[in-house]
């Protein structure tokens, strides 16, 4: 009921109580005196009733609306944990009386892993939801002088008082996160997730609120970046991997604003026909000071950054710059592939850049292949489609990576417009000797096969892996047994060398 509803029911309230009250005190009043030398008295008596009655009615309403108030200011409104702003009043009491009493006392900051599949694939309600069960499994798990907040988003907050490291603490982050590995969504019940948690202990890690959550953060950004799922204990070593992530951040932006990235090429090919059908372009950066950077380590960072958008659109542009001015695309390169982030998704100018990045290209688009992972198609689902349902009218071909490592494959397969699956290498490391990875690759290549779906295995590096795949039905190999990646110049030579074998043989 909206301020001004309330207040005019209450005051209608109040009218009819008054009028009910005039009209029949009174009467009540003279049936008891009407003669009486008394009559006076009783009326100062109806008078402090009426009073009384209307003081405590006052109250009633005043103190619900006071209460509803603090609520409000102290409460996060979907869990009715407190707020981040009474979390950080209350932990300071505590850590107060910690002080005076000797006492430890433990701060743990908890995230969901994977909760924005929620959100994507069934809706903000479903979202909220989750989340309430979540604050419910945390105030039976903990004790009741336990402070229990929620953050906002997917993020909550523990403080233990009086807890010891590690054995009142392990066992109850433990309990917790196994509770919300069973949780589930019933419109998308094939969801699944996980918690990580971040945990600062005073007085070793700090003697405020602030300085404890902040090092709980940094171990749930350690843990989240290491091993999701898990918890990891603030220490010393982690301050100075954010201190130099954060120096690699910075290093990172003025690589992308100074063009200091590189593209390399790795080749594609069918073994049995013997020809390179594409390559997939890679992006480099050699840090000035350190060397070769891998991309596992910057490729996370420019994504957590927003960078990843800027690096995408220097990998596309200057590949097809390169490509086409040593007349390459098209003549000896047929498909040319990019890797592309979930956050390429998420601005309402993503179709507009891809076409930016594209519009140089001499030919038809068909050459051009966007590669996508499954895990960063789930996060976005809705948004990727509307962007590639544009791109592939115009020719644009479609590769979902990693393929059967994420959540649902087929249903991926179903919504997006896809040609082609990639076998992960994880899938192709072990498939000699792992019966379980082989029965999977098979299983890829017979659905690739009934939805006319093209499949290249990435990551071969043996013969045996090799002729595995070969008789398996796999036609296209991409992997250091062929060609590692490589710079234009060397892609240049490659070609030709290849060329002349085929001449050759």
């Amino acid at each position: 009921m909206s301020p001004r509803r309330t207040a005019a029911a209450i005051a209608f309230l109040y009218l009819f109580l008054g009028y009910i009250w005039i009209s029949f005190s009174d009467r009540f009043v003279f049936t008891l005196a009407a003669e009486s030398a008394y009559l006076t008295q009783l009326q100062t008596y109806k008078g402090w009733a009426y009073v009384t009655v209307t003081a405590f009615l006052l109250y009633i309403l005043a103190h619900r609306a006071l209460q509803r108030e603090r609520n409000l200011s102290e409460r996060d409104g979907l869990t009715l944990l407190l707020n981040r702003h009474m979390f950080e009043r209350e932990l300071d009491s505590e850590l107060a009386y910690a002080k005076n009493k000797d006492h430890n006392l433990t701060v743990i900051i908890l995230n969901i892993d994977g909760f924005k599949q929620i959100n994507s694939h069934v809706n903000l309600e479903a979202g909220d939801r989750f989340l309430v069960q979540v604050a419910d499994i945390m105030r039976d798990a903990c004790h009741q002088q336990a402070l229990l907040a929620r953050f906002g988003g997917d993020e909550f907050a523990i403080a233990l008082p009086d807890s010891r490291w590690p054995d009142a603490v392990v066992p109850l982050i433990q309990q917790i996160q196994r509770r919300i590995q069973h949780l589930h969504v019933k419109e998308a019940p094939r969801l699944n997730f996980s918690s990580s948690a971040g945990i600062s202990l005073y007085p070793r890690d700090g003697t405020t609120a602030n300085t404890l959550i902040d090092a709980a953060t940094l171990a749930l950004d350690e843990a989240k970046n290491t091993d999701r799922g898990s918890y990891k204990l603030f220490n010393a070593e982690l301050s100075q991997i954010v201190s130099s992530r954060a120096q690699l951040l910075l290093d990172l932006k003025e690589a992308v604003e100074q063009k200091q990235l590189t593209v390399v090429y790795q080749p594609q090919f069918c073994v049995q026909k013997n020809i390179m059908t594409g390559v997939e372009v890679l992006v480099r950066w050699h840090h000035p000071k350190k060397g070769m950077i891998p991309p596992s380590d910057f490729i996370p960072l420019a994504e957590e950054s927003g960078l990843i958008c800027a690096i995408t659109d220097f990998v596309m542009r200057q590949a097809i710059h390169e490509l086409t001015a040593h007349e390459l695309l098209y003549r000896d390169i047929k498909r040319v592939s990019f890797n592309v982030s979930a956050a390429d998704f998420n601005q309402t100018e993503s179709c507009e850049r891809f076409i930016a990045n594209l519009s140089s290209l001499p030919g038809d688009w068909s050459v051009i292949e966007l590669e996508l992972t499954e895990s960063a198609a789930l996060l976005n689902l809705e948004g990727i489609k509307n962007v590639l349902d544009v791109l592939r009218q115009r020719g644009v071909q479609v590769s979902l990576d990693d393929f059967g490592t994420g959540y649902s494959s087929l249903n991926t397969l179903r919504l997006l417009p896809i040609q082609e699956v990639k076998i992960d290498q994880s899938f192709v490391k072990d498939i000699v000797k792992n019966k379980q990875d082989a029965k999977l690759v098979r299983t890829i290549l017979a659905m690739a096969q009934a939805l006319h779906l093209r499949v290249v295995a990435e990551g071969v590096e043996t013969h045996a892996q090799a002729n595995y795949l070969m008789n398996a039905g796999c036609e296209e190999f991409q992997g250091y047994l062929y060609a590692r990646p490589m710079p234009l110049e060397h892609l240049i030579t490659f070609i030709r060398n290849l060329k002349q074998q085929r001449v050759q043989s």
